[in-house]
């Protein structure tokens, strides 16, 4: 096939997942086969150049998250279809997804959407701390707000022809929006070229001794509650096994706040902040390390426990009900702490007992990487890829747009309408909200998300689905 991938990360200017994902999945599949263009934001003048070949639209910078650029519909000849695309699959969360479905009514190609992203905690994104901090705000926001915007981008999903979430949990939560095209659950891969190889040496302060070591590798940002993590190994894990060490891998905007959190509850000594590394580096510090500890509420999917499972290291996490308990098997691979009250007892009790149970732990260990093996090999998951791709021109197939006039007033009007005023209107009011909340920001402290709004999952996860 001739794919084009519709991302919001055509380079990786900083580490998140979608920005590796979208340049292994560009990789993989080229690997089977297939052509590969990426069509995305012109990066920012601080950032890498795009790959060659890529289809670039002009964008401005997200000011709350630097590296980050939000792109517009313009120029025109990015809509042309000269590349003659099979299949456009739409990794992108900003309004840049309108691109795939305006493609489909203006030239036939079928179209499906991955979505990754949590709209009800999307406010930690743009709102500055002293407005966030106002919990009528915060519940204000994930109230009619957020449902305004997830039936939005439902709309445009049910423009497409089908949706990929990447835990159940999301599967069920867009069905409750009326999504009536297909739906697949598909985890991400893993890049077994950088994370089956061998292991290399230890990279850890010396004076963190093996067997007491807990690490969290993430982006240092508000919305992954890393606070949580520093509070419970002063509090919970640091006064019971006095040689435990926690590494923070990452770099973000919390980063200085985090380290200043570490040096105020005395436990600096005993934290290390590496900064970001590249991602061959992760192999080993996952590789080295003993528990993975982890308390973000804001996952879709997550995909530093898919390597720290890889590896054979045990998740210790708060129940997300999402992307992190789609991954774990609590009992099993990791522990599950219920959200809630009492949230930071529970963690701390289970990363201590962890700890303190080397046996115990070793067997998680090698349960995790079996288990991530069946679920998140790269010729499992791509295989998964292609079926969904199949199922979208069947659909297109079954479902053909009405054939658009590019010399019909009337047909502009409804493109406009449907497409280009949300694409602008809404993409434009983001970035406005990302510069209020400015490029610095103190740190917030422990967040308060609303994760009810999500249901139960269902027992069927982790296939894809018709």
């Amino acid at each position: 096939m001739n794919i084009a991938i519709l991302t919001d990360y055509p380079v990786v200017s900083f580490a998140c997942g979608p920005s590796l994902a979208t340049q292994a999945l560009k990789r993989y599949l080229e690997n089977r086969g297939h052509t590969v263009t990426i069509v995305g934001p012109r990066p920012g003048e601080n950032d890498p150049p795009a790959i060659a070949g890529s289809l670039l639209l002009n964008s401005l910078s997200f000011q709350a998250h630097p590296g980050v650029q939000m792109p517009f519909a313009w120029p025109p000849s990015a809509f042309s279809n000269s590349q003659k695309f099979d299949v456009i699959h739409s990794h992108a969360n900003s309004l840049l997804m309108h691109w795939a479905p305006m493609m489909r009514e203006m030239h036939g190609i079928p179209c499906l959407s991955t979505n990754t992203i949590y709209l009800p905690g999307f406010a930690q994104h743009v709102l500055p701390n002293k407005v966030y901090q106002i919990e009528a705000i915060r519940n204000w926001w994930s109230g009619k707000p957020a449902r305004a915007v997830e039936a939005s981008f439902a709309k445009v999903y049910n423009s497409g022809d089908g949706l990929i979430v990447q835990c159940q949990a999301l599967a069920d939560y867009w069905k409750e929006f009326g999504l009536d095209v297909p739906l697949h659950t598909i985890a991400r891969p893993i890049d077994v070229a950088i994370f089956d190889q061998p292991l290399g040496p230890d990279p850890f302060r010396p004076e963190f001794a093996k067997g007491n070591r807990m690490i969290v590798v993430c982006r240092h940002a508000r919305e992954k509650d890393m606070d949580k993590v520093i509070q419970v190994f002063a509090s919970h894990v640091l006064p019971r096994l006095p040689d435990a060490s926690l590494t923070l891998v990452g770099d973000g905007q919390e980063h200085k706040a985090l380290k200043k959190q570490a040096e105020r509850l005395g436990i600096a000594h005993r934290c290390d902040f590496p900064g970001e590394k590249a991602q061959r580096d992760l192999r080993h510090y996952y590789g080295h390390a003993d528990v993975f500890a982890y308390a973000s509420l804001t996952e879709t999917y997550g995909q530093v426990i898919s390597e720290a499972l890889w590896c054979g290291v045990p998740v210790v996490a708060v129940d997300d009900k999402m992307g992190v308990a789609f991954q774990v098997k609590n009992g099993h691979d990791g522990v599950l702490v219920p959200s809630g009250p009492g949230e930071l007892d529970r963690l701390g009790d289970a990363l201590h007992h962890m700890l303190a149970n080397p046996a115990e732990r070793a067997a998680f260990g090698e349960r995790a990487a079996v288990r991530a093996r069946e679920r998140v090999a790269p010729d499992v998951v791509y295989a998964q890829y292609e079926a969904a791709y199949a199922s979208a021109q069947a659909h297109i197939a079954a479902h053909p747009p009405k054939r658009f006039n590019s010399r019909s007033v009337g047909d502009w009007w409804k493109m406009v309408d449907r497409h280009l005023w949300p694409w602008w209107g809404l993409q434009g009011m983001l970035v406005a909200a990302s510069t209020i909340r400015g490029r610095s920001d103190d740190y917030l402290g422990p967040g308060a998300l609303r994760i009810d709004a999500l249901p139960e999952p269902t027992p069927s996860a982790g296939a894809a689905q018709p």
